[in-house]
């Protein structure tokens, strides 16, 4: 995914936040309802840097959940651009330190990484002519802290620096036909276990 596109994606989450804050600010003025604040539902979109021994690329993820005081619980969603496309679908939790509109914070995230190839990356990695190596999936986690400013009592922003994981495995096929035949296939698996250094940035609603 190309840095162009990333940000036509940023935007578009970004103006999905602010119509759906607006949407649930009318209604809430029509409604007149007084809510236990609580327990507070939250989406969450960021953007990052991540970086690492295999080079650098951009993410993209959006977290949905919710919120019981300075306790955070979700499920999120993204595209990782690092080394191999893929897309991470994991847990996030997060806790708050802060009595103001200010906050220190410490997240962890742990799921599932979800490999989504893409067609260069096919042609780099197919080391032979028997076939195109078979990525499957693998396990992802981060962790971090971070900084959020609350800009009223609905929208924060916030940048989170922190330690990032995905892993893979690659299997080349290789056809074997001893002593001219019968074929059979084989081939070597190599494990990609890419730790990168990530800073992100975004968005709370």
């Amino acid at each position: 995914m190309n840095n162009n596109k990333g940000i036509f994606i940023f935007l578009f989450f970004l103006l999905t936040a602010v119509t759906c804050i607006a949407q649930d600010k009318a209604n809430g003025q029509r409604a007149g309802a007084v809510t236990d604040r609580r327990w507070q539902f939250h989406s969450i979109i960021q953007v990052g840097y991540l970086t690492g021994d295999a080079g650098s690329a951009f993410q993209i993820q959006t977290i949905n959940g919710m919120q019981y005081k300075s306790w955070f619980g979700g499920i999120g969603v993204g595209i990782d651009d690092y080394r191999f496309r893929s897309i991470p679908l994991f847990f996030d939790f997060r806790k708050e330190f802060g009595f103001s509109k200010d906050f220190f914070f410490i997240y962890a995230g742990v799921g599932m990484n979800f490999m989504w190839i893409t067609d260069k990356q096919k042609k780099d990695y197919n080391v032979n002519y028997y076939g195109a190596t078979d990525f499957s999936n693998g396990l992802y986690y981060d962790a971090g802290i971070g900084y959020k400013a609350k800009l009223n009592n609905r929208i924060a922003i916030f940048v989170s620096p922190g330690f990032n994981h995905k892993s893979t495995e690659g299997k080349n096929p290789v056809t074997i036909c001893p002593f001219y035949g019968p074929c059979y296939i084989n081939g070597n698996t190599i494990k990609y276990e890419l730790n990168r250094f990530s800073v992100n940035a975004g968005i709370i609603f």
